[in-house]
């Protein structure tokens, strides 16, 4: 039997309506938007200023970082000696980025010879490993620079050390209780909190370090695609790259992600956050989850129209075979759920021998968005290991639950949300009691429900074009400051234009005392076929110019739908 989604529970906003006329009026902004700030924290008119206008001159001095001077004078050494620079990344979009933007600024900066590498999802894993530090020796590499990764690999940084082999991480990982010993480690989480770039992505920190060396912040377009993909939060340093990244990412239309964008269906002239989020970032990822994430990185370095034109279609294929792939994961893993999950349960650990390992991650947050709490999912290889990802909601530190089973792991490492881990399949059992257990004391034993932040209530009279061109102000939408939320009570479902597409999604028309948009709720068709609702419903919604063929120039994205009390 399918167990039902739980129903969110609504969290509307309470707006200070005398705080948002005052800053409207210093500001000289709508009070929507002011209101809309007042609830992400910015009440100043000069961070309201600031967080509507980003400017160059708004990106932090990157010297604020710890250890990044210490990073540019051996990197300045190893010009001036005519030194080999090998930059190990990792295959994740932020880490593809971060590498092709740090080896366009050691060219830029003069080095001799630079190289990039990274591991093989499937077979190596992630982060340096000892093995790769003996190639890079045996090649003929005197400095290695790690992107997005190394904070944790004490035993290569150990290995570089006996082989006389200088190494430079820049991460932004959590740290353990201590750090590898190497030349210079640039991260982020080493700065006390409140510092401004504290949040940095491994793309923004490699953005940083080439910005020192150079003078001037190049490729901002491929480090807002890191920042993005990466799902930091879009505000202070990270919400002024990525402003600045998108406009740089329209005008000078890289050649590369001019390509990917058309192999989306849209102009990269066009591009916003949300479509490298959702369009950009899967292509990319698709060739690391399935086989080599060096084709992507290709298609940020290469200035070739036919050969940009190519890789983007290969992507663009190997994202249709990883949604399949997925689709089936996610089949059997819900199928699996199903049989045995109970609300008690505080968290989910499910593995397969057949379940293929660089797409499970991408699964684990489809089960979390569905399960609503902290979920596992892995891979079992032919040797016995179990390799997997996990994602947890906000509220739930994931680090803090895997260190209570880091006895039974081989490795892990992460962020509060998101991690990977490696562990023997025979302690799959104790392991699952374990992170059970932990999750328990995190979280308690009352019921877990989803919580939707909703930013203000409307009506749909209010919903115009003069009010999606002002919101357009606050964007880039991300982390830390989504999509303006609203809701409208009374909304009358047209039973005659409800449509399931693709056997996912509901479309559908909504009516309110006269005005009609076209609305969308993705992923829902399950609930909403299984769950009684009448036709008068209280909807949730960001509304959106309509991209698609829709009967209105506006139409609505869904969040969420229930009956209305009006």
């Amino acid at each position: 039997m399918t167990r039902e989604r739980t129903r969110p529970r609504w969290h509307i906003a309470p707006g200070d309506r005398t705080a948002a006329r005052e800053l409207a009026t210093q500001t000289d902004i709508p009070p929507i938007i002011a209101q809309l700030l007042l609830l992400r924290g910015v009440n100043t008119p000069e961070a309201a200023k600031r967080f509507l206008t980003p400017l160059l001159s708004h990106l932090e001095d990157p010297f604020l970082l710890t250890g990044l001077s210490d990073a540019v004078n051996r990197i300045t050494q190893a010009r001036d000696n005519g030194e080999a620079v090998l930059v190990f990344g990792d295959y994740d979009v932020d880490g593809i980025a971060a590498t092709a933007l740090l080896s366009r600024a050691l060219h830029r900066f003069d080095v001799k010879r630079v190289e990039f590498a990274m591991p093989d999802r499937l077979r190596e894993g992630y982060g340096l490993m000892p093995e790769q530090v003996e190639l890079a020796k045996a090649e003929g590499f005197d400095l290695l620079i790690t992107v997005d990764n190394g904070i944790s690999s004490f035993a290569a940084a150990q290995r570089a050390e006996e082989l006389g082999m200088d190494l430079i991480i820049t991460d932004h990982h959590n740290l353990e209780s201590t750090y590898p010993k190497a030349a210079a480690v640039v991260n982020p989480k080493l700065e006390p909190t409140g510092h401004p770039l504290g949040t940095l992505c491994g793309a923004g920190v490699a953005l940083k370090l080439s910005t020192a060396l150079n003078g001037v912040p190049h490729d901002l377009d491929i480090a807002a695609l890191g920042t993005v993909a990466d799902m930091v939060p879009l505000l202070g340093e990270n919400r002024a790259i990525v402003a600045l990244g998108l406009k740089h990412m329209a005008k000078h239309r890289r050649v590369g992600l001019a390509k990917l964008a058309a192999a989306s269906s849209f102009d990269i002239g066009d591009v916003t956050s949300e479509k490298i989020g959702f369009q950009l970032s899967p292509r990319l990822n698709a060739a690391g989850r399935l086989d080599d994430a060096r084709v992507a990185l290709d298609l940020l370095m290469t200035e070739c129209p036919d050969r940009a034109r190519e890789i983007a279609s290969v992507l663009d294929a190997a994202n249709g075979e990883r949604r399949e792939i997925e689709r089936k994961i996610h089949d059997e893993a819900v199928e699996e759920l199903d049989a045995f999950f109970g609300d008690e349960h505080r968290s989910i650990v499910v593995a397969r021998k057949e379940w293929h390992a660089g797409v499970i991650g991408i699964v684990a947050s489809r089960l979390l968005a569905r399960y609503h709490r902290p979920i596992i999912i892995l891979s079992i290889d032919e040797e016995g290991m179990a390799r997997g990802s996990a994602r947890a909601a906000a509220g739930f530190d994931m680090m803090a639950a895997l260190n209570e089973c880091r006895d039974l792991l081989v490795k892990f490492g992460g962020h509060r949300a998101a991690a990977g881990m490696t562990l023997p399949a025979k302690d799959l059992a104790a392991f699952r009691a374990r992170f059970e257990k932990a999750a328990l004391a995190q979280l308690g034993t009352g019921l877990l429900v989803p919580e939707l932040a909703i930013d203000a209530i409307t009506s749909f009279s209010e919903i115009d074009q003069a009010l999606l061109k002002t919101l357009e102000r606050l964007e880039p939408f991300g982390q830390g400051n989504p999509s303006p939320l609203f809701a409208t009570m009374g909304v009358e479902m047209e039973s005659s234009s409800i449509r399931v597409i693709k056997d996912q999604h509901v479309k559908m028309t909504l009516r309110q005392n006269g005005t009609v948009f076209s609305a969308i709720w993705y992923r829902m068709a399950e609930r909403f076929l299984t769950e009684s609702l009448p036709t008068l419903v209280d909807v949730a919604f960001t509304p959106q110019f309509s991209s698609y063929s829709t009967d209105t120039p506006i139409s609505l994205l869904i969040r969420d739908i229930r009956p209305s009390e009006v």
